[in-house]
């Protein structure tokens, strides 16, 4: 059996979904906290807490960011949630009613491997770093079943590349049945390094790039690629879109760069994660049916055509 916390610091908490706390445009991924609250367990807004609701069948978990605080019932917790017009409201914990449960300020499972975390549909934080590099990290915050397999390109991205020069930080989340993703996911621009502790062992090293590997949904018919994120080195996102398109573009995938990027994958914000840890990030966005799916002639996983792509890249970058 494992230990989820070394120390229990979870306390209960009162939760309530209520859209009209939180300003435009919504997210479900968002929470409020009594001030008082957070101070007591040593958070601040912008960092990640996870949500434990016990239910017949056991208990859901979620995260969720600390949008904003508010000075109501000390153990009043309200949930933001997405209202697509006239489609049901779609909720991170399945409920639109209040509920009592718990708050926990550590995100990420402790004491378990990917399987085990698997069985569990637990969500956990992997880091492979040697306490010095600087050269390049490589990073996959939505791994496991969130977007899948890009924790498995960022892995493979560094087999093809020198160890003692990548570091690999990546997330995996889990959950049996689907919805990882409702669960789980949190927006690249919200990470913060002070919920994850491997991540913050290595944030603010200024490694000289950074690449995350994410994944989008949607419409499929023509699958697709993304290259975005902020760099002043200005050859390389389109060497990087040049020897990824040589490897995908056969088979029918559009590569894309910067503004041709829908605005909210294309990695411009400079409170990206990837572009927090490196003023040369780069983030590689891929449609579903291209990650999962698609293979060359060799029955090769075209998803890892993209990682070897970059590593001829970035490869010589980080010899020197």
């Amino acid at each position: 059996m494992f230990r989820r916390n070394e120390i229990e610091t979870a306390y209960a908490a009162r939760f309530t979904p209520k859209k009209d706390k939180f300003s435009k445009p919504h997210s479900r991924e968002y929470c409020s906290i009594n001030a008082e609250e957070i101070k007591m367990m040593g958070l601040n807004t912008r960092q990640q807490v996870r949500i434990e609701r016990p239910t017949e069948n056991g208990t859901t978990l979620a995260l969720y960011t600390i949008k904003k605080t508010h000075s109501e019932e000390p153990n009043d917790v309200f949930l933001d949630y997405v209202d697509p017009g006239d489609v049901e409201p779609r909720f991170r914990v399945p409920t639109s009613e209040p509920f009592q449960g718990k708050i926990n300020p550590q995100v990420a499972a402790v004491g378990l491997n990917d399987a085990e975390a698997e069985d569990y549909s637990e969500f956990i934080e992997h880091l492979a770093d040697n306490d010095y590099n600087s050269k390049l990290v490589v990073i996959a915050p939505h791994g496991g079943e969130i977007e899948v397999h890009t924790d498995e390109q960022a892995q493979y991205l560094a087999q093809q590349l020198p160890s003692n020069r990548v570091s690999v930080w990546l997330c995996k989340g889990f959950k049996k049945g689907g919805g990882a993703f409702a669960r789980w996911h949190i927006t690249s621009t919200d990470i913060s390094e002070q919920s994850f502790p491997k991540l913050k062992t290595i944030y603010g090293r200024g490694f000289e790039y950074a690449v995350a590997f994410h994944g989008f949904g949607g419409d499929d018919d023509k699958p697709s690629i993304c290259i975005g994120g902020i760099t002043v080195d200005t050859t390389l996102k389109e060497k990087i879109k040049e020897e990824i398109g040589g490897e995908v573009r056969r088979f029918g995938v559009d590569v894309f760069i910067d503004n041709g990027c829908p605005e909210d994958i294309n990695g411009d914000k400079e409170n990206n994660i990837v572009n927090r840890l490196s003023k040369n990030g780069l983030q590689i966005e891929q449609s579903e049916k291209f990650r999962t799916t698609m293979v060359d002639e060799e029955n090769c996983p075209l998803r890892l055509k993209v990682a070897d792509a970059v590593a001829r890249v970035i490869g010589p970058r980080i010899q020197g």
